[in-house]
């Protein structure tokens, strides 16, 4: 990884993976860039490193690909996994003539992806032995931009703590002066243009003119924030909109909402949208990326395909309206969860990947052998 640092999907994922693989079928290692309490803070069973890094290009970064080669050979380590760009770059480079098995993540639909990007990707998938995606879009979008067969690339679908969502505690979210009696629309993003959380104030100022009792809530962090608590000022509804504090756990706002949102522009496979339906919460989302491979439209939520105000606040006003279809939905997409995304499940995918890739190269490996 690049950094375990930010509060982000990838990031909190990675952490949680890491600390949850068995040891008795995988040693891991997780290494980064630069320190952070989040990767010093993983239990003893899992070996951190620190590789400081700023730019590749650059005689620092050069000493830093032939540390890692040699910590790959010291440590005897069988497989290399990378899940953020820039980790890819390094990983594979410092992999070539130490690491049979060089696995390289995709955990979006490249919606930033430049051309000069994807040439990049392409020379790394001669060196990579596997392409790992988190959603079925991903690998299909991976295959057609990057002219890689399919059979290179694996979808393991990430996981959520069950436990950890499902014992959150509303009353903590009263610190922020939310009246009791209003009905919580929120969303889970950090303020990034791709998340495009304008979309979900725009819908919101529709919504609160049609449903009274209706707040909203934004739980994130980032360099959009002001703007967009000046927009919900030039909305009309700024005394309706409210803004996390860190103080508070995702868990314990999920538990004070009525319905959760999703507008983003672009996505690999949320993870957001799990920790709803952990939570047990009704999804109205954007059609973008893998969404709809989480979100049953019409059965555990809504599906929104025109990125229009009107288009997402009609569900979310259905929904607040009717708290019966709220409650179903909301149960049928946590059943989803517990079903196919509880975490343990996600643990005994992705061991079970290592080990098959491991064994799959050292089959090649064997073959070409006199």
């Amino acid at each position: 990884m690049d950094s375990l640092r930010p509060d982000a999907g990838t990031e909190k994922l990675v952490a949680v993976l890491a600390s949850a693989i068995d040891p008795q079928v995988i040693e891991t290692h997780v290494c980064c860039f630069e320190s952070s309490e989040r990767l010093q803070s993983l239990p003893a069973k899992v070996h951190a490193a620190v590789f400081p890094l700023t730019r590749l290009n650059s005689p620092a970064g050069v000493r830093q690909l032939w540390s890692f080669r040699r910590y790959l050979r010291r440590n005897g380590i069988d497989a290399v996994h990378s899940f953020m760009n820039k980790s890819a770059i390094f990983s594979v480079l410092a992999s070539i003539g130490t690491c049979r098995t060089v696995i390289t993540s995709r955990l979006n639909t490249g919606y930033w992806y430049t051309g000069k990007l994807i040439w990049v990707f392409r020379m790394l998938n001669r060196y990579s032995t596997h392409i790992l995606t988190n959603s079925a879009r991903a690998k299909e979008v991976t295959s057609s931009v990057e002219r890689l067969s399919p059979d290179k690339i694996t979808v393991v679908y990430p996981g959520v703590d069950l436990h950890r969502f499902g014992s959150g505690n509303s009353s903590n979210a009263a610190t922020l002066g939310i009246s009791p009696e209003a009905l919580v629309v929120g969303i889970v993003a950090n303020f990034r243009p791709v998340k495009d959380v304008q979309l979900f104030l725009r819908s919101a100022a529709i919504i609160a003119a049609a449903v009274p009792s209706a707040a909203f809530l934004l739980v994130g962090q980032g360099t959009l924030k002001s703007q967009l608590q000046q927009l919900a000022v030039e909305l009309g509804i700024g005394d309706r909109v409210f803004f996390s504090s860190p103080e508070v756990t995702v868990p314990d706002y999920l538990a004070r909402m009525s319905v959760a949102c999703l507008s983003s522009e672009s996505e690999g496979l949320p993870n957001a949208i799990l920790e709803y339906m952990a939570a047990g919460l009704p999804v109205v989302a954007t059609d973008v990326g893998g969404v709809r491979e989480l979100v049953r439209d019409g059965f555990t939520g809504y599906l929104v395909r025109a990125r229009t105000p009107q288009a997402f606040a009609e569900p979310i006003i259905q929904l607040l309206r009717n708290p019966d279809l709220r409650s179903a939905m909301g149960r049928r997409g946590l059943e989803r969860a517990r079903a196919d995304f509880e975490i343990s499940g996600t643990v005994k995918r992705l061991q079970q990947f290592y080990v098959d890739a491991v064994a799959s190269t050292q089959r090649r490996k064997t073959r070409i052998l006199p």
